[in-house]
């Protein structure tokens, strides 16, 4: 499954916590950047049963610079 990181703002922080990283069962790895677009491709065992966008808002706004940035998370 592909999910877009829609972030304006700290796209190159929010990349290197979310490549290559392990979430509450989701892997991610990045795969793309189109404007203010970080696409990533998402897997893990029982991912179709997982919320992964709010997984992944979780995990950026649990950062020091993801508290006041706003972003928003499409799975495709």
């Amino acid at each position: 499954m592909d999910v877009i990181v829609r972030a304006p703002l700290m796209q190159e922080k929010i990349k290197g916590l979310l490549d290559g990283g392990e979430f509450s069962g989701v892997s991610l790895s990045f795969t793309e950047k189109k404007g203010i677009e970080l696409v990533f491709h998402a897997s893990g065992e029982n991912i179709a049963s997982l919320d992964v966008a709010s997984i992944i808002k979780s995990a950026v706004k649990a950062t020091d610079f993801g508290k006041g940035i706003m972003l928003s998370v499409i799975i495709k």
